[in-house]
């Protein structure tokens, strides 16, 4: 029986109609370079712009944070994190590892989760403690144990630059895009993964649909992860993961 609420049902159907308008802006497909480096596209800001005022009239007084249209603090009242293509390298150059990202956070806990992988035609929705869905199938409990070494984990390589990569568990894969590496963690195509230098807006609707898959989410050091922590403009400095229930991995 699902339990996707009309609520997140809403908030799943215009991260699909966002994750298309994505895909029809690569027909005229402008690329850009941030002052980071980083590629930006028309697609990357559309997708916000049309995002931002359907979010907030969903929850009246909420507020915005976005990756291209930048950051408003929680005011108490309810807090969207948009991503709106994650993934834009891959996006930007025909790859079909990118998707639309939205998390919602109220009291300091994400309460809803949404992510569209539009060329790979799934759709990923979660609710505290309401389980997850991909394709309005209900995601099953991720096994507990440690990982095998066959099976694959993500490492960012920005990890790898500052720690040897011989003792870390499994096979290494990176796919350029959060929300693959998350939703591929959630559904066990990864077995694991690690971050590093994300921003709250990157990770959150990844987080919570872990999380209800049972993942252990927490810094690699064993202390906690929490979202009242990274509620600030700012990278996250230290390593963190979501990785099996009692896999028994720290750094």
């Amino acid at each position: 029986m699902s339990s996707i609420s009309p609520l997140l049902a809403e908030v799943g159907s215009i991260t699909k109609r966002a994750g298309e308008m994505a895909q029809l802006a690569r027909k005229e497909l402008v690329r850009e370079l941030k002052p980071d480096g980083s590629i930006v596209t028309n697609g990357d800001r559309s997708v916000e712009e049309f995002l931002r005022p359907l979010l907030t009239d969903l929850v009246p007084g909420s507020t915005v944070w976005g990756e291209e249209f930048g950051y408003a603090a929680d005011e108490g009242k309810g807090w969207w994190l948009i991503d709106p293509v994650d993934g834009t390298t891959n996006y930007a150059f025909g790859g079909p590892y990118w998707g639309v990202s939205i998390g919602f956070i109220l009291d300091d806990r994400i309460q809803m989760g949404a992510i569209a992988l539009p060329d790979l035609g799934e759709l990923y929705l979660a609710e505290l403690s309401q389980g997850a869905y991909m394709n309005g199938n209900r995601l099953q409990p991720i096994p507990a144990g440690p990982v095998r070494q066959e099976e694959i984990v993500v490492y960012p390589e920005r990890l790898l630059r500052k720690i040897p990569a011989t003792g870390l568990p499994g096979r290494m894969r990176i796919s350029g895009a959060f929300v693959v590496d998350g939703t591929f963690t959630a559904t066990q195509r990864f077995r694991g993964m690690v971050g590093m230098s994300e921003r709250l807006y990157d990770i959150a609707a990844s987080i919570l649909i872990n999380q209800e898959v049972g993942a252990e989410i927490r810094y690699t050091s064993g202390d906690a992860f929490l979202i009242s922590d990274l509620k600030r403009d700012a990278k996250i400095e230290l390593p963190w993961m979501m990785f099996p229930p009692d896999s028994g991995f720290f750094l």
